[in-house]
């Protein structure tokens, strides 16, 4: 296909979509055209529908996933409770912001810059069948030869809305960070034998080793039968490394976590991204530690990331950085009446010294009796949209 011809087009099918992420679509693409990812990381199966108005200077995308039981993720988030991570749900808008800015030739606009009022009050099972994701596209703007592509946008599943996007954008260049204070170094590595903790001694705790958090994974840490200990992802999408620091003082409501990851050119995402890795792998990092907080301070049930207020994005995270750093401040927990508890939180995240990104108000639930611990098995916990309670659903 032609460019010419790819900028009159306004749908593309499965098979379309596929050529694009691969570089095999169009015979004659501009230099810096924006680029989706490929294989396991493509959001979107095919683009429904795409267009642009010149004199209002408003567009809009609409594109689908069609979700399918066996999923790569489903088994890896989480073991015991698959769900689609929030996180596909965030880059899936950035990703139709690409392909857009690809539609409308706006060369070098791709990079992820941020977003804001994120809200997450559903969620994707692996029986569901159709995810839309629909990016209203509220502004172009062009200032010293610099592009800004903004928009907002809602994620539903089989018709039913489960998160929605108050405002996404990409650009032509990221955030400057004018201040970036250098992480501290991190602490040695501890390869010590680890073994079974009650629960007492595991919220004893102040640090984890990378043995120890894939334990927590797999749920094999944390001696406690007949309770719902929360979980980390495990496989692909288990993004913490080991936890150098958690802490959290009652008197003030508040707490800290340190924590790193390693990273190289072999990890698992580089060969289906142009080069550097998702924002949103680092963003789920963050929900997954807050969520690990929950477990910590003795919460029983299931996390789930409940969205954020604000993420701005300064660089990316590249094959030749060697560790990653996180380090959150937790500004507000809370335990309801029936037991379900809420973090919320503030958040940097440094590659090689550069600060990435900075979130505002992360927000992370625990919640009793939401798992779906049959799968593959069909039931009602196997669809999504609104969360389901097992006494609910019976199952």
């Amino acid at each position: 296909m032609k460019f010419e011809d790819f900028k009159t087009r306004n749908q593309f099918s499965r098979d379309e979509i596929s050529a694009f992420a691969t570089g095999r679509l169009l015979d004659d693409a501009p230099a810096g055209l924006p680029e989706l990812p490929s294989a396991l990381l493509i959001a979107f199966h095919e683009v429904t529908s795409i267009r642009w108005d010149a004199v209002s200077g408003t567009g809009r995308i609409e594109a689908v996933r069609h979700n399918e039981l066996d999923d790569w993720f489903y088994p890896c988030h989480f073991n015991g409770d698959p769900v689609m991570p929030g996180c596909w749900g965030v880059d899936a808008a950035w990703q139709c912001l690409r392909f857009f800015a690809a539609w409308r030739g706006l060369i070098g606009c791709a990079r992820t810059l941020g977003m804001e009022n994120v809200s997450f009050f559903g969620q994707i099972r692996p029986y569901d069948k159709k995810i839309t994701y629909i990016v209203d596209i509220v502004s172009q703007e062009t200032s010293d030869g610099e592009t800004l592509l903004t928009g907002k946008a809602t994620i539903s599943v089989d018709g039913t809305p489960v998160y929605t996007i108050g405002s996404v954008s990409i650009a032509t260049a990221f955030w400057i960070d004018d201040a970036a204070a250098k992480p501290s170094a991190a602490p040695p590595a501890d390869d010590a034998p680890i073994r079974k903790l009650t629960y007492d001694e595991f919220s004893a705790k102040t640090k984890f080793s990378h043995a120890e958090i894939i334990a927590i994974a797999q749920g094999t840490l944390i001696d406690a039968p007949g309770l719902e200990i929360g979980l980390l992802p495990s496989s692909l999408m288990l993004e913490v490394g080991a936890i150098d620091r958690i802490t959290f003082d009652e008197a003030t409501g508040e707490g800290r976590i340190s924590a790193t990851r390693d990273n190289g050119p072999l990890e698992w995402f580089y060969p289906m991204t142009p080069g550097h890795k998702p924002t949103v792998l680092s963003i789920d990092a963050l929900w997954q530690l807050m969520g690990l907080f929950l477990t910590w301070r003795q919460n029983l049930g299931t996390g789930r990331a409940l969205g954020f207020e604000r993420v701005e994005v300064f660089g990316e995270i590249l094959p030749e950085d060697r560790d990653i750093r996180y380090e959150i401040t937790i500004v507000r927990y809370s335990r309801a009446p029936n037991g379900d508890a809420f973090v919320r939180a503030d958040a940097k995240v440094h590659a090689g010294g550069r600060l990435i990104l900075a979130c505002a108000n992360l927000n992370v639930g625990c919640h009793k009796n939401i798992r779906y611990s049959g799968y593959p098995l069909p039931s009602d916990m196997a669809l999504g949209g609104k969360l389901k309670m097992r006494s609910e659903a019976g199952s």
